[in-house]
């Protein structure tokens, strides 16, 4: 039998073991569940979990990544199972579009361009009528950028006029972009999205040979997959915006989703099942895709940005980031 590989998420406490070729999982009420391995495309912990490094070995051979979260819901770190899929000339192509400065801009500026494309087209696709001149103008800029600095500063003057428009079509009151912690419940749900994008990000990355550290808006650094960071730019319009303006518009997600105080706001348990949900059902949500006559769907249209990429860095073309068209 052929299962469809999925996410699991998992907001129990108890211990994560291997059992034969399932995993299960005892909670600390004493019941225990069993996942089929093959059923299992990663695995989010939201809650307090052991394992052993015998579960991890298993995981690493099935090509099984791992995220941890704390109760906030604050992303904490990933296991990444060793890569079967590795190219020692893709790598040295990476290295190597990183290292030459016009080639590592080029890359860098097609994310934000994308990423503000993107911006645009969702509001303008809004039953508000929202003037987007502004976001046109500031866009205009990162044509005569020169340096990584220049790009984030474009990119962090767009953002500051394009999130109280997200505000006005999420039907949302905004004060500025506070995420350390978040305050107000948009400030909250975008931190949340965007964690869980980067994570799903990240699970593409490694269904390919791409290498996730080597990355050229972000600088590479130790302890992150900074490449997963550069991608999501083009999709949280794309896919975190627009989840929560609907999950706001259609008053899915209520008051009693959030705790709120005056440092903080932040999903509950409640609210973090029904946007993770949402999540995962947007994900799988299709779409045309004119080059491949047939429909894609969302999680899709991520791996086949990774594509493009190795198809710039080992075949000569000119990379150019997914521009929403729809």
């Amino acid at each position: 039998m052929r299962y469809i590989k999925k996410n699991y998420f998992v907001f129990s406490s108890g211990t994560l073991k291997r059992k034969d070729n399932t995993i299960a999982l005892e909670k600390e009420s004493g019941k225990r569940k069993y996942i089929p391995i093959e059923k299992i495309q990663s695995l989010y912990f939201f809650g307090e979990i052991n394992f052993n490094s015998r579960l991890l070995a298993f995981l690493s051979q099935q090509q099984i990544a791992l995220h941890v979260f704390n109760r906030n819901g604050w992303y904490v770190g990933s296991f990444a199972p060793r890569k079967q899929k590795v190219s020692g000339k893709l790598l040295t192509e990476q290295v190597k579009a990183y290292i030459e400065r016009d080639r590592r801009i080029t890359y860098a500026k097609e994310f934000i361009t994308s990423a503000m494309h993107n911006m645009i087209r969702i509001l303008k696709r809004s039953e508000k009528n929202i003037s987007t001149q502004t976001l046109e103008q500031a866009k205009e800029k990162i044509k005569i950028t020169n340096s990584i600095n220049e790009i984030m500063s474009v990119e962090g003057e767009f953002r500051q006029k394009y999130y109280p428009l997200l505000a006005k079509i999420s039907g949302q009151e905004f004060t500025g972009r506070k995420k350390q912690p978040p305050v107000g419940k948009l400030n909250s749900l975008i931190s949340f999205g965007n964690t869980l994008l980067y994570t799903e990000t990240l699970n593409k990355i490694y269904q390919t040979q791409l290498d996730p550290t080597i990355s050229y808006l972000h600088e590479p650094s130790e302890m992150r997959f900074s490449l997963a960071l550069d991608i999501s730019e083009i999709f949280k319009p794309l896919i975190v915006d627009r989840l929560i303006t609907n999950l706001l518009n259609k008053k899915m997600l209520t008051d009693k989703d959030f705790d709120e105080n005056l440092n903080s706001t932040l999903l509950n348990e409640s609210g973090k099942k029904k946007f993770i949900n949402a999540f995962q059902d947007f994900l799988e949500t299709t779409i045309m895709y004119p080059k491949l006559k047939r429909k894609v769907s969302y999680a899709t249209l991520i791996r086949l940005e990774c594509y493009k990429i190795i198809r710039s860095l080992v075949g000569g073309e000119d990379y150019e980031g997914l521009k929403m068209w729809w």
